[in-house]
């Protein structure tokens, strides 16, 4: 299935629904992200920007890491997206995948610098 716009993203996440799956995490990049939950309206989080954008490698993987982080500790799924996008707002302001994973303090620093 194409995924070019956010209808064509809808229609392959109801496929997915209709899988068995019942909530799709999409990385749209600099249009940001969205959450799908079954029988729910997406919920939409716009990417935090970056100061300065050096390098995009990782800033997928330390999205879904900091999503995850954030859904463990009991986070609300509007929370979790913010706290996964500041991550990954960090993450494209340092060259190389693995230096450019930050920490929790840079995170919620910037959360609260919002």
């Amino acid at each position: 299935m194409e995924t070019e716009s956010f209808e064509q993203i809808t229609q392959a996440v109801v496929k997915c629904h209709k899988m068995g799956v019942k909530q799709v995490l999409v990385k749209l990049g600099a249009k940001g992200s969205a959450l799908f939950i079954e029988g729910e309206e997406p919920i939409k989080q716009p990417i935090i920007s970056a100061a300065k954008v050096l390098d995009t490698t990782g800033a997928g993987d330390t999205f879904t890491a900091a999503f995850a982080v954030a859904l463990v500790e009991g986070k609300s799924r509007k929370e979790c997206l913010k706290f996964a996008a500041a991550a990954a707002s960090l993450c494209v302001q340092v060259k190389g995948a693995i230096p450019s994973m930050p920490d929790r303090k840079s995170v919620l620093e910037l959360l609260h610098s919002l």
